[in-house]
């Protein structure tokens, strides 16, 4: 096993590039607003001005992007103004396997990368998505788990789709682990009205189901996590909005990040990607199979929180709390 290396996204960025960057992260906070009014634009427009040829100029892309499938592309990724996005939030990435044994685990054997804090949207995972195809990550070949409901709602497809996604039901994602490696964040929506200032709190404890399907598939988990997914953007915490959000799979809320705007904030993001967990191959593991080695995910969350989490600097003095 390698020793542990660190990749700065952008060791020096200009002005421009952090204002480019600034854009991407932007489009992909603010189509949680933009999308949902469209919507509903469109639906009242139709319903009260049928025959007005501006109702269907509305309607259009809506119509075009709930029919067209999503489009996967690290080649988009690697256009502007994506590919700076890592350079607004001065990704960093400390990594305890090489490239080059990344791509030679995945050459063997399917992997389901397991990432954890979720956040009103993984920034930390969009950094990683521009950086990871440059060198070994093909969103067509290893997509993110999402809620059927991301899949299901124009516009928000395409935008999260263009880092590949499959659905994270149990059942789709049986099936996906059979043909290609997955992204997987573990606390979903529910992580999302968790974290503060002082703590950070992962929802992981009774999600076990992720490490049933890896031993069913005998895949190796690799845990990954993103300090300041969570931190960038802050949500308004109620009840009544959280149950929703979970019950749909979908950021329905009120969030705000720069200058009390849909944009998140230029924190720094440090992503992390631990050492594989070997699981083996059993395709009827009992609940005490399944504990054991949700026990050792759990601990090897705690292990990186613990050590990277000084090399953030609005982390360091924040603990992990487990749900």
């Amino acid at each position: 096993m390698s020793q542990e290396t660190c990749l700065r996204a952008f060791p020096t960025s200009t002005a421009f590039q952090r204002f480019s960057g600034g854009l991407a992260a932007a489009f992909f906070s603010s189509i949680y607003i933009v999308a949902p009014t469209w919507l509903i634009t469109t639906a009242v427009l139709v319903t009260l001005y049928p025959f007005w040829w501006c109702t269907w100029l509305v309607a259009f892309p809506v119509l075009l992007s709930a029919v067209a499938p999503p489009v996967p592309s690290s080649t988009f990724l690697q256009m502007w103004p994506f590919k700076f996005m890592p350079a607004y939030f001065d990704y960093t990435e400390y990594r305890e396997q090489s490239d080059e044994e990344i791509r030679n685990l995945m050459a063997t054997k399917n992997v389901l990368f397991c990432a954890q804090p979720h956040g009103v949207f993984s920034f930390g995972g969009a950094c990683a998505g521009v950086e990871w195809s440059k060198r070994w990550w093909n969103p067509k070949t290893c997509p993110t788990a999402v809620a059927s409901s991301v899949l299901n709602t124009p516009l928000v497809k395409h935008a999260v789709g263009l880092f590949g996604t499959v659905d994270a039901g149990g059942k789709s994602l049986s099936k996906a682990l059979k043909i290609s490696s997955v992204v997987l964040y573990i606390g979903g929506i529910a992580e999302l009205f968790l974290s503060s200032n002082q703590e950070e709190r992962l929802f992981i404890k009774k999600r076990k189901g992720f490490v049933k399907l890896a031993m069913r598939a005998g895949v190796p988990i690799i845990p990954v996590y993103f300090f300041g997914n969570t931190s960038v953007l802050q949500v308004l915490v109620h009840p009544v909005l959280k149950k929703i959000a979970r019950s749909t799979g979908i950021t329905l809320t009120v969030f705000w990040g720069l200058f009390g705007l849909p944009i998140p904030r230029p924190n720094l993001i440090t992503g992390v990607i631990g050492r594989p967990i070997e699981m083996p191959h059993v395709p009827e593991p009992t609940d005490e199979d399944v504990d054991k080695y949700h026990l050792k995910y759990v601990e090897e969350v705690q292990r990186l929180f613990d050590k990277y989490k000084k090399r953030n600097p609005d982390y360091e003095n924040k603990t992990l709390s487990l749900e």
